[in-house]
């Protein structure tokens, strides 16, 4: 099936020019609706630029007049200023996130806003590339029909899947939820939909997520850490995604916290992931009974919604296994922490719905763990928008690689 290379917005050959494109862009992402001199304010670049640019991303269609007309402002002369913002409506992206129980597919605006959504179950592990790919697809048609958007207008897919992925070229080194190596995805993806699509670890999407919709307006430096079947680990510096030479950057989960420790399901031992993930408090667990088997994921994640439960109503057995990995975690951001010393540190995935002794160790290990002598606090957020993130993530990934 032929590929169509979508963008957003005409293609400019002049390095400066298309840069100063990117940074209104970027501007209006941050920032809102803006005036074109509040433009050229908060860029340093001329009023003048800003009018031409302007115009043609006007004419292109990826920026509108804001569609609220704005008050005008008696103390000043002339007409009110016009203020400009990102159109939501110029393309569209479609979101499919693997994880190990189920297939989420998603539909969103350039704004992130969610239009149609899916989540198919599965068992990711025991399942084929292909069959899962297949299934996404139907669904993906089946959103964007539902929609009644132009599919012409579709720009790409994001995948978020968790492992090894190499950036850009899609192949997955080694992911849990496939049951073999060096899978080539986006291939198998795009054969079946025409769509561009573009794959990368689910940690990073998240982390994409905050950059254009959430604490990225504010921060141009922050961390992400998402914690649910696995932990991963999104690292945005000067509001660049940090991907590593390979694309396998930030692999947080699988850095080393107690040496020859408790196996970890990437065949090394000792790993952060091997006392926090869900099939690591699962296996735990397993002592008190009733056994599960840790590699079915949707037994397992109906496993640690009761484990949670329990925890919760006082069970102190269980109690201590949540503490265990909380105590684990917050040691683990703690020495990322002193590494990065990051402005603002942002908690996602599935498990921001765990026990409240999971979150009270935490908090404890990464005050008791930061380096000492230090005057301010970590600033900790809680995430818990669950499918919304990785949705807008999905967004996010696609207007990276297809903005201008």
């Amino acid at each position: 099936m032929e590929l169509r290379d979508k963008r957003l917005g005409r293609h400019i050959p002049d390095p400066a020019r298309a840069k100063n494109r990117k940074a209104v862009v970027d501007c209006l992402r941050r920032r809102g609706a803006v005036a074109r001199i509040e433009l050229a304010e908060h860029i340093g670049i001329s009023p003048a630029t800003v009018t031409i640019i302007t115009s043609e991303l006007l004419e292109d269609g990826v920026i509108r007049e804001e569609r609220d007309s704005p008050e005008r402002d008696e103390t000043v002369r002339g007409r009110p200023r016009t203020r400009l913002e990102l159109n939501p409506e110029a393309g569209f992206a479609v979101g499919i996130k693997i994880s190990m129980h189920q297939a989420s597919v998603s539909l969103t605006d350039l704004s992130g806003n969610i239009l149609g959504a899916e989540t198919i179950p599965v068992r990711a592990n025991r399942d084929a590339p292909e069959w899962i790919a297949d299934i996404c697809m139907k669904q993906v048609q089946t959103i964007i029909s539902g929609s009644g958007i132009d599919p012409n207008l579709v720009l790409g897919l994001g995948i978020g899947v968790p492992g090894y992925i190499e950036y850009p070229s899609g192949l997955v080194r080694w992911a849990p939820v496939f049951s073999e190596r060096d899978v080539p995805f986006r291939e198998i993806v795009e054969k079946r939909t025409g769509f561009r699509t573009f794959i990368d670890n689910d940690a990073n999407m998240t982390a994409l997520a905050e950059k254009w919709f959430g604490v990225g307006r504010a921060f141009p430096t922050f961390l992400v850490v998402t914690v649910e079947h696995g932990v991963g680990m999104g690292l945005v510096v000067n509001e660049k995604l940090y991907r590593g030479s390979r694309g396998f950057g930030a692999e947080f989960g699988h850095t080393k916290i107690v040496v020859g420790g408790a196996l970890c399901r990437c065949g090394q031992r000792g790993c952060i992931e091997a006392y926090v993930s869900d099939y690591a408090i699962a296996r735990e667990a397993n002592i008190l009974g009733p056994s599960v088997a840790t590699d079915d994921p949707i037994a397992l994640e109906a496993r640690i919604q009761n484990l949670i439960a329990q925890a919760d109503a006082g069970d102190s057995a269980v109690i201590s296994i949540f503490e265990r990995a909380g105590t684990m975690l917050g040691t683990g951001i703690a020495n990322l922490v002193d590494i990065l010393d990051p402005p603002v540190v942002v908690l996602s995935g599935a498990r921001t719905h765990s026990a409240k002794a999971f979150y009270a160790a935490l908090r404890k290990a990464l005050e008791n763990n930061i380096l000492a002598g230090t005057d301010t606090s970590v600033d900790l957020r809680i995430d818990s928008g669950g499918d919304e993130v990785w949705a807008r993530g999905a967004a996010a990934l696609v207007l990276e690689e297809t903005l201008i």
